[in-house]
C-alpha cells in the first residue's frame, strides 16, 4: 500500500518547471503529484491530501493567489501548507502571498539545496502540527468520554422515572444534568448549563455531582441546596464563570414538587389533567455572587404529572430566526402536542419539534414523570 503521508503537490503551468522540482524532491523520498493549473490543483488537493503544495503564482486561468484563496476557504484544504513559487522579486507579491495564507515562498531561481531545505522545514512543521491536532483530539475524546460517564442514565435509576436527550456541540459540553435520590420516594433533578463551550466547562460537572450528593438530602431545602452549590462553586471552579440551573425536587409520597430556576429557563409542567404551563421561579445565577439568596416555589402534584427540564439550546435557534417570536408560547404549544407520547420518546420529540436537532448549540432535555 502506497504511503501518501509525504505527498507534495507541485503546481506550475510549465512542464519543465514541474519536472525539475519533482526530480529534486523525489530524490528525497517524497511522493510527487503534479498539476498544470489552479483548477487541477484544487481538485488534487482534495483527492490526494498532500502535506505540502508548491504553487506557482503566474498561471493561465485562475492565478496562484486566487488558487491559494480558494484552498484556504475550503475546510478540506485550509490547513494544507502552501509555498508560493514566483519569479517576481517585488516585496508586494511576497506580502500578498503571506496575507493569503502561504507559509513561505521560493523564487524560481533558487538552487536545489534551498528548495530541499525550505520543503523539509515546512513538511516537518506540517507533520508536527498534524500530531499536535491528533493529540488534542484524543485528549478531547477522553474528556468527552469522562464527562458522559458522569451523566446518569435512566436505566441506572429506573425508580427516578426520567428520560433524557443530550448533545454537546463540542467534544466537551457545558450542559449537564444529574439525578439524586434524596430519600424513599423523594428525588432531586438538576439541569444546568455552564457559560461557554470550552473544555474547561466540562470540569464543573464532577464538582457539581460531588456537591449535590452532599446537599441534596432531607436536611437541606431546595433553596439551601442551591445556595450551598453557589457558595462553594463561586470560590472554586466558577471564579471566572457562572452556572445556570433548574432544580426540581419531587416528593412522590407527599405529592409535592419544589423547584427554582437559577438564571435558567423555566421548566415545563404537564399535569395529567389540565393545560401545559411553565414552572417559573427566577433566582440569581450560580457562581456570580457568593452570598446570593434563593427562593423556591411549590406545586401539588399527582401520579402521571410530568416535568420537562431543558437548557437554552432548545430555544435559542428560534430566537435567532425570529427575535420577536413568543418562544414560551411556542414551547407550550409544541409540548401540548406531544403529551400523549411515552416518557422515553418525549425529549427527542421535543428537540425535533423545536427545530433544535441541528448541531448549533449544546442541548439537554430531561423529562420526569411523577
Amino acid at each position: 500500500m502506497t504511503d501518501t503521508s509525504y505527498t507534495v503537490l507541485v503546481v506550475d503551468d510549465s512542464n519543465s518547471n514541474r519536472l525539475f522540482l519533482a526530480s529534486i524532491l523525489e530524490e528525497d523520498g517524497y511522493r510527487i503529484i503534479q498539476a498544470p493549473d489552479g483548477e487541477t490543483c484544487l481538485a488534487a488537493a482534495v483527492s490526494e491530501n498532500p502535506v505540502l503544495i508548491l504553487l506557482d503564482v503566474v498561471m493561465p486561468g485562475i492565478d496562484g493567489f486566487e488558487t491559494l484563496r480558494r484552498l484556504k476557504a475550503d475546510p478540506a484544504t485550509r490547513r494544507t501548507a502552501v509555498i508560493m513559487l514566483t519569479s517576481l522579486g517585488d516585496q508586494e507579491s511576497k506580502l500578498r502571498a503571506f496575507d493569503f495564507g502561504a507559509v513561505d515562498y521560493i523564487v524560481k531561481s533558487a538552487n536545489e539545496a534551498e528548495v530541499r531545505a525550505r520543503v523539509r522545514v515546512h513538511v516537518r512543521l506540517a507533520k508536527a502540527n498534524e500530531e499536535l491536532l491528533a493529540s488534542r483530539a484524543e485528549s478531547l475524546r477522553q474528556i468527552s468520554a469522562a464527562q458522559r460517564s458522569l451523566l446518569v442514565k435512566p436505566s441506572d435509576l429506573p425508580e427516578a422515572r426520567f428520560s433524557v436527550y443530550y448533545r454537546s456541540l463540542h467534544e466537551a459540553g457545558g450542559d449537564f444534568y444529574d439525578v439524586v435520590n434524596v430519600s424513599d420516594g423523594v428525588w432531586f433533578y438538576l439541569m444546568a448549563d455552564v457559560a461557554g463551550h470550552d473544555v474547561g466547562t466540562s470540569y464543573v460537572t464532577p464538582a457539581v455531582k460531588v456537591l449535590l450528593k452532599q446537599c441534596a438530602t432531607p436536611v437541606y431545602s431546595v433553596p439551601e441546596s442551591i445556595a450551598y452549590l453557589n457558595g462553594v462553586l463561586s470560590k472554586t471552579v466558577l471564579e471566572d464563570n457562572y452556572l445556570t440551573a433548574f432544580a426540581l425536587r419531587i416528593n412522590r409520597r407527599a405529592g409535592k414538587a419544589v423547584y427554582l430556576a437559577a438564571g435558567h429557563p423555566p421548566a415545563i409542567y404537564i399535569p395529567r389533567d389540565g393545560p401545559v404551563r411553565l414552572a417559573k421561579c427566577e433566582n440569581p445565577f450560580i457562581g456570580m455572587l457568593e452570598d446570593s439568596v434563593y427562593e423556591s416555589a411549590t406545586l401539588d402534584i399527582r401520579e402521571g404529572d410530568r416535568f420537562i427540564l431543558y437548557t437554552d439550546g432548545l430555544v435559542e435557534l428560534g430566537l435567532e430566526d425570529d427575535p420577536s417570536s413568543d418562544l414560551e408560547k411556542r414551547l407550550v404549544d409544541v409540548v401540548s402536542g406531544l403529551r400523549g407520547l411515552a416518557l422515553d420518546e418525549l425529549p427527542s420529540a421535543l428537540v425535533r419539534g423545536m427545530g433544535a436537532d441541528k448541531p448549533d448549540d449544546d442541548v439537554a432535555v430531561m423529562a420526569v414523570e411523577v
